[in-house]
């Protein structure tokens, strides 16, 4: 059953304690997210509406929001459902499962950013591979393994031409060894 108040559409799943707000985009399909039921009240009779406010490129999606206008600074300033959600608007709020339409509390921690960028969905746009940190390197014609450790980019291993897969399978061995909960998906 859909319900319409403070220019949000929501659907209420009390079997799975969730609603979904209906986030409107610009001339484009309208997108759904989720958060936990208890929240729904507290999101909806916040005065502003919620929308698709930013794209992410990591993700392909959108990040929910809206443009709060400060007073004090008398000007507009995002305004991110998560934050929102966690009632913390100063430090860096993670996605565990890289959905960043999943808004429920179980899915939201605070990350340092640089835990936050280990903690991806989908390999780099302009990776070859079909594997995350797994690259082909021309002058040594091997494929090679490389993750950030310690801040720097470390090449963990290198395999030959023919074995991507245990290249990938190895990338995916190392981001757990040395991320851990923040390995993100493959």
């Amino acid at each position: 059953m859909a319900n319409h108040k403070k220019g949000n559409n929501y659907i209420v799943d009390k079997e799975n304690n969730i609603a979904k707000i209906e986030l409107q985009r610009r001339n484009k399909e309208n997108l759904w997210v989720t958060i936990d039921l208890e929240d729904l009240e507290r999101v909806l009779n916040f005065p502003y509406t919620w929308f698709a406010l930013k794209y992410n490129e990591a993700t392909d999606d959108w990040y929910a929001g809206c443009s709060e206008y400060r007073p004090d600074l008398k000007q507009s300033r995002p305004y991110y459902l998560h934050q929102f959600i966690t009632g913390i608007r100063d430090k860096r709020i993670d996605h565990i499962n890289t959905n960043i339409r999943d808004n429920r509390k179980e899915n939201l921690r605070v990350i340092s950013v640089s835990d936050n960028g280990k903690n991806r969905a989908k390999r780099n746009r302009n990776n070859r591979s079909g594997y995350r940190n797994v690259f082909w390197n021309e002058s040594s014609q091997k494929w090679v393994v490389q993750l950030q450790v310690d801040k720097k980019g470390t090449i963990l291993g290198t395999f030959p031409r023919e074995e991507l897969e245990k290249a990938g399978k190895f990338a995916e061995e190392m981001r757990q060894k040395y991320y851990g909960e923040y390995a993100g998906n493959s």
